[in-house]
């Protein structure tokens, strides 16, 4: 198989389908552990015939980062967590994962862990100032989009923890083989739209080495993601951390008409919350005119009349004397129908730039934000990266040099659970753990992961849909298996074992929306995952018996 290694400057990029070292190293630490575990369970094995077994969360916004917490708290309880190579998420699978991955003894520690998430999930409220921060200062990037302000303003509230470790900094919990290895699902939102969710080049993962499209091989290290390169240079910039990943990973919580709502209000509470300095008279008419820019943009970007607000700017900025402002404001208002939408737009930012000399720096770093928000929601723009392919000549073949950009999002929109990444070849994978934390249909996983499997010619068991018909009330694990494929099982959360007769309520009670539950929710929430597991012990020890007894090379 070709590999390459390229080098610019000091972005490391990797065209190879190959694991990369630092997955190899961490893979054969694993090993010891997995084995002494296995031997432990009574399931006797070597190197040679041991069963690489990876555990899938599925996504699910808070209810999913609970529930997985859980799932691998009682793993660990029942002794199987040790048997486990590697652990892969989705959405609010993602959000667990990283918040354990910064222990590195995190799998001996989780039971521990799992008292302090609970006490950070208990905490009262972030203070809207502290969302305003981190939101302004992630303005000030070139690459800001709306996955900053899904970060700033519902994951880090939701979490009560903004997390500025760095993915590539979880290097050491990651290979020292007392952890399962993490790998993290993202989507590319253009190859998405051009090839569909059926196509493995919209794949991409993250791990604390590399990130890239395993489709395509194409990869680059994790601490460079994200640097421009130009000219054979690389620009200098930091790696994103946490907080903001956990934006990327977990962005399809709901519609895009809910998610537009619901910026929109962000957008609506940060003017009305965000103190100004000072609570006199100019601080009171700075807010109001930018609560009138705001309104402003938000009608010129749908093309809808602008006038009645730039009258009532006018007159508000007549009564601050504020000369130049509200003269520009109305040449913009005298010229309004004679231009079009961009060049409006940039009338607004000369205006703006006014405002700045005569109302304050502050002022200014209210209206960055509201202006990139309002214009990242008209185009739609989420995780705007830079392309660490472009322009390469030996990249040719990946079809991505072209782009200087790409746009990373939730993998749930296309499966909501990372089969694509676990079924890499390479990983070698054969038993798969599927706990499914989704919103609706507790099977539209393992119906879409069929789906594409077949697409593309990766081994997966058949799946009968006559076994998977009862949505409204599915048992606890089933098992999908066959000649040559890996053995699935999969898990609900919601099901006729933890809570028959109710599985509607608790539907009802954990939505995939909840950005807090109540001590006492959490506590069950944790309850019913750790079920799934106690439950299912036996029929999981069962089938790696089996997969030991029987090995299958596909």
């Amino acid at each position: 198989m070709e590999r390459s290694q390229l080098k610019k400057d000091d972005v490391r990029v990797r065209l190879s389908h190959e694991l990369s070292e630092g997955e190899k190293e961490a893979t054969g630490n694993r090993k010891a552990k997995v084995l002494e575990c296995l031997k432990s369970l009574g399931i006797a094995c070597d190197e040679d015939n041991m069963p690489n077994i990876g555990v899938l969360g599925s996504g699910g916004g808070l209810r999913a980062m609970i529930a997985l917490l859980g799932t691998l708290v009682e793993l660990k309880n029942q002794d199987l967590l040790d048997a486990v190579m590697y652990l892969c998420g989705v959405s609010g699978s993602t959000w667990c994962m990283s918040f354990l991955y910064q222990e590195k003894d995190r799998t001996e520690k989780v039971q521990v862990l799992e008292a302090r998430l609970c006490d950070t999930l208990s905490k009262p409220p972030c203070h809207i100032q502290e969302e305003f921060t981190i939101a302004t200062q992630a303005a000030e990037d070139e690459l800001f989009s709306l996955t900053d302000v899904w970060a700033s303003f519902f994951v880090y509230p939701a979490l009560k923890l903004y997390d500025e470790t760095k993915l590539s900094e979880h290097d050491d919990s990651s290979k020292n083989g007392k952890n399962p290895y993490p790998v993290y699902a993202a989507i590319e939102a253009n190859q998405l739209g051009k090839a569909g969710e059926n196509s493995p080049g919209t794949w991409f993962e993250f791990t604390p080495h590399e990130s890239g499209f395993p489709s395509l091989g194409a990869f680059v290290c994790t601490e460079d993601l994200g640097k421009k390169i130009k000219d054979g240079n690389s620009q200098k910039r930091d790696e994103k951390n946490i907080c903001y990943l956990q934006g990327l990973w977990g962005s399809a919580l709901g519609s895009v008409d809910a998610n537009k709502k619901y910026l929109i209000g962000v957008l609506q509470g940060v003017l009305a919350s965000v103190p100004f300095v000072g609570t006199d008279y100019t601080s009171v008419l700075h807010r109001g005119i930018l609560l009138l820019l705001q309104e402003l943009h938000v009608r010129a970007s749908a093309g809808e009349d602008c006038k009645r607000i730039l009258r009532q700017l006018k007159e508000v900025l007549k009564e601050e004397n504020s000369k130049y402002s509200y003269l520009k404001c109305y040449e913009i208002s005298e010229t309004l129908d004679l231009k079009s939408w961009e060049e409006i737009m940039l009338e607004f930012a000369e205006l703006i730039c006014i405002f700045e000399k005569e109302l304050g720096e502050y002022v200014w770093n209210v209206w960055q934000l509201l202006w990139k928000t309002v214009t990242c929601i008209c185009y739609w723009i989420w995780g705007y990266t830079n392309n660490f392919l472009y322009t390469d000549s030996k990249a040719q073949s990946t079809g991505l040099t072209n782009k200087e950009f790409i746009h990373l999002i939730d993998a749930g929109i296309a499966i909501n659970a990372a089969y694509p990444l676990v079924l890499r070849p390479e990983r070698k994978v054969k038993l798969i753990l599927s706990f499914d934390f989704s919103d609706g249909d507790p099977f539209e996983t393992i119906k879409k992961t069929a789906k594409y499997c077949e697409a593309n010619n990766i081994p997966f068991p058949e799946i009968n849909t006559e076994e998977i018909k009862d949505i409204d009330k599915p048992s606890d694990c089933y098992i999908f298996k066959g000649k040559d494929v890996p053995t699935i099982m999969h898990f609900p959360l919601f099901n006729n074992k933890n809570c028959p007769d109710k599985i509607k309520d608790f539907r009802d009670t954990f939505t995939t929306f909840t950005s807090s539950y109540s001590e006492d929710n959490v506590k069950i929430l944790l309850k019913k995952a750790k079920m799934n597991v106690s439950n299912n012990k036996d029929r999981i020890l069962k089938e790696i018996q089996q997969i030991v007894s029987s090995p299958k090379e596909f």
